[in-house]
């Protein structure tokens, strides 16, 4: 929208609207001429290029430099940029294609001289001011660009006949980063189904992520570098082979109906860097070689990662993180060496719980002094136990740690009813270890759990106790912030944990439970209470048949 100026004004101001702080825009004159109702006759190179050495560069290009070749001055150059000049007969219309006007512009943007003028700030607004009716370059100057928010240099051309305002043409990609809940959390909130930035799984599961970043305008680049930046925590290991890399036009797409991009030529899967603080990156050299289809507007990185036996328990979690690195400075790309900035870093955290259960003499269970104490009861060592899942089918094999190592099917039983006996759980823990045992204190542990419901099998009671009779159910059960809005700080993250009968501690990501065991019947003892009630029953016995024979006499003499 061009201002105007006042009648007989012969020096014109750029007003250039840009909200973000922090810039410096020059302003190079690359025409000057004789302005007369509005037009320019009788140009000439201006005082912001080098007139020479650009003319040789136009020409000696291999895009453009056909449509330059006959050009000796400045007014021929101008004439090839104008929308209805031709540079040779059967030549389009040099800037009939915006391509053409993009290269050119870097050409320009390397054959610099002085800048003409440099802007003032004013808030919402940059002006240059005291410019010459002419034909202008205007850029951010180099290495101006230093304050904490990523924003990108501008370039772009303009006639200047006139006060003229105009919007800086940059643009700045964005990134997401988002992880699957796999089962409490189930919408779809644009990402996918169960995508957000809160989940928690057990160790040994493989962890769903996307990274989601923004396509952007990359008009007057010649290259465009985008390069996805990734961590994850100690507690998780990259799965490599399902690194997959698409575009898109929805961040939710179904990505099992879409070709990925090619690994090795359309980016670069880089798992051990060695310039940046990342586990692996995704690396576009130059983002405007690789085929994108028309509206396609986000790259998607999809992966799992596995849970290891690393993962840190409750909180803090396992934090993960992405940024981009992006071009900045079309005045320098297609050098080799791009500048770029970075976005900043967008989180994610994945949890993983422990439970700890204690094993007691059921006739002193008192209830805990508080939800992360032991309760006030009689200690059971020797119990054993196995973890079962929800259905009772597989049973958690666990590392030497007790640490979850995986579920697996439950030894074959080979009782005479083909029942699992103690017998057959001894001998598959040879094998894959599954036997819980209470300490001393009666507790045993599980490590690395989901939340979610688990039943634990007693095989053995402690010495003097009788067995269970039916497995005994345990939830888990974790408060989490799913959704799109977690502020990045663990406690905000996970905020409360419990089990079906006791409470947790979410700092440190334990819940607990109590099982208590009944001692057996006590059998008589001879020459003790045993006998005495022997004793007692033969008297009876004795009296009863004694009376139940004189009654039958009295019978027998009536009857006579």
């Amino acid at each position: 929208m061009p201002g105007f100026a006042a009648e007989g004004e012969t020096t014109y101001t750029i007003t250039i609207n840009n909200a973000t702080d922090g810039h410096t825009y020059e302003a190079y004159q690359v025409f000057a001429g004789d302005l007369a109702d509005g037009v320019l006759s009788n140009i000439t190179w201006g005082k912001g290029v080098n007139g020479e050495a650009l003319l040789g560069a136009l020409q000696g290009d291999t895009t453009i430099g056909s449509y330059f070749g006959e050009c000796s001055t400045a007014a021929d150059v101008a004439k090839v940029l104008s929308d209805n000049a031709t540079a040779m007969e059967g030549t389009p219309a040099f800037a009939s294609n915006s391509a053409n006007l993009d290269v050119f512009a870097a050409i320009v943007g390397k054959h610099l001289g002085s800048a003409t003028g440099t802007s003032t700030d004013a808030g919402d607004t940059y002006t240059i001011s005291g410019l010459e009716a002419g034909y202008y370059f205007v850029k951010d100057k180099d290495d101006s660009l230093t304050g904490e928010n990523p924003d990108a240099y501008t370039k772009f051309m303009l006639e200047l006949v006139e006060n003229t305002t105009v919007s800086p043409k940059s643009d700045v990609p964005s990134v997401e980063k988002k992880v699957k809940e796999d089962d409490k959390y189930n919408q779809d909130d644009g990402y996918g189904t169960g995508y957000n930035d809160v989940a928690d799984w057990t160790i040994g599961e493989a962890v769903p992520f996307k990274l989601i970043g923004t396509i952007p305008a990359m008009d007057g680049y010649e290259t465009y570098k985008y390069i996805f930046h990734d961590t994850i925590s100690a507690g998780l290991t990259l799965d490599t082979e399902s690194v997959k890399v698409y575009v898109t036009e929805d961040k939710n797409a179904d990505l099992s109906s879409l070709t990925p991009l090619t690994a090795g030529s359309d980016y670069e899967l880089i798992t051990s860097p060695t310039e940046s603080h990342c586990s692996f990156e995704i690396a576009f050299s130059d983002l405007k070689s690789v085929e994108i289809p028309e509206g396609s507007k986000y790259i998607i990185v999809a992966y799992t990662a596995t849970l290891n036996e690393n993962a840190e328990i409750g909180r803090p979690g396992n934090p993960n993180n992405v940024y981009l690195e992006f071009s900045n400075n079309p005045a320098q790309s297609g050098e080799g060496d791009n500048e770029t900035d970075e976005t900043p870093k967008d989180y994610v955290i994945v949890f993983t719980y422990e439970l700890d259960g204690t094993k007691v003499d059921a006739a002193t269970m008192k209830p805990p002094k508080s939800a992360d104490s032991t309760p006030r009861a009689t200690a059971l060592e020797g119990a054993q136990f196995v973890l079962l899942n929800s259905t009772g089918d597989k049973v958690a094999k666990l590392d030497e740690n007790g640490k979850f190592d995986g579920w697996i099917d439950l030894p074959e039983g080979t009782g005479t009813d083909g029942a699992i006996t103690f017998d057959d759980w001894t001998a598959y823990d040879e094998t894959n270890k599954v036997i819980l045992t209470s300490d001393e204190e009666g507790l045993f542990k599980i490590i690395g759990l989901d939340d979610g419901t688990y039943k634990l099998r007693e095989i053995k009671a402690p010495d003097g106790y009788n067995l269970l009779t039916s497995d005994v159910e345990v939830t888990i059960k974790a408060t989490t912030a799913n959704g799109q809005e977690w502020t990045g700080a663990p406690e905000d993250a996970l905020t409360k944990l419990v089990t079906t009968s006791d409470g947790g501690d979410p700092e440190t990501g334990v819940a607990f439970i109590t099982i208590g065991n009944n001692k057996g019947a006590t059998l008589p003892e001879t020459g003790g209470m045993g006998t005495t009630l022997f004793y007692i029953v033969g008297t009876v016995l004795v009296i009863g048949a004694a009376v139940l024979l004189v009654t039958r006499r009295r019978v027998n003499a009536q009857d006579k």
